[in-house]
């Protein structure tokens, strides 16, 4: 996507984002969402934890072969690289942690595990079992260890091809509470994804996606999604969108800024 289209999305969008604290949504459960959520930065138990492990992936300048079944782009990567460019800031990946513990999600799927960052602030949530999947063999024995790092044990680590390993993983585990699309950043994979996942929620199943307008398609993608006759509610914080299925909503989407 061009510099300037991406200034032009990213005026929009906060043209838009006038619900910074949930202010004109008439639902009580998505305006606490909001204020709980999204605008909440206390800090929990395990955000200093886990993000002692996040500074110690950015000083690891190992080299590890990394299989990316989504771009067909493989090669040699630094891991302080990857943790740099690839994985959710603390401040995305708090926000995903309060979800699944606002939503009490119990069960939680999250497509592309990369280094395990937001797997394991998934799993820090309370009772819950996370399901992660991911292509590169390496980056799960670091995911692993990043696992144990962070003292948990109740992640079940996926390794293949996606595309090969999602249906059996949503038959097998499913229904889940919540899933994150972080994989494939491509429309076609996301929408594929999203359709595939449809029957393994429940009515109050949340759906997070990343990089929603990270790129022409996925902004395409991300419309789509929200505009879906399954989905009630939708929430666009730019980076993130979050798609709700509950009957009580209103077919809409609110624009937060965070």
């Amino acid at each position: 996507m061009g510099n300037l289209r991406k200034a032009w999305m990213c005026a929009r969008y906060f043209m838009k984002a006038r619900n910074t604290r949930g202010f004109g949504i008439h639902s009580p459960y998505l305006f606490e969402f909001v204020q709980q959520v999204i605008c909440n930065k206390h800090p929990y138990y395990c955000f200093q934890r886990l993000e002692a492990v996040r500074r110690m992936l950015l000083h690891d300048d190992r080299v590890v072969y990394v299989t990316d079944y989504g771009t067909g782009v493989s090669g040699e990567r630094k891991v302080s690289a990857i943790a740099r460019r690839s994985l959710a800031g603390p401040r995305y990946a708090q926000m995903l942690f309060r979800m699944a513990v606002y939503t009490k999600s119990k069960r939680i799927l999250e497509l592309g595990t990369s280094l395990g960052m937001t797997t394991s602030y998934l799993a820090s949530c309370g009772d819950v079992q996370c399901t992660t999947v991911e292509g590169s063999d390496r980056l799960v024995e670091i995911a692993k260890k990043v696992a144990r790092k962070s003292h948990l044990n109740n992640i079940r680590f996926l390794c293949g091809n996606l595309d090969e390993l999602l249906d059996s993983a949503l038959r097998t585990y499913g229904p889940f509470d919540m899933i994150y699309f972080d994989a494939n950043h491509t429309e076609e994979a996301t929408l594929r994804y999203f359709e595939q996942a449809l029957p393994f929620r429940t009515e109050e199943s949340i759906f997070v996606f990343d990089d929603i307008h990270a790129s022409e398609g996925m902004n395409k993608a991300w419309n789509v999604i929200r505009r879906h006759k399954a989905v009630t509610a939708s929430m666009d914080m730019y980076r993130m969108g979050v798609v709700f299925f509950s009957p009580r909503y209103k077919q809409k989407t609110y624009y937060v800024r965070y």
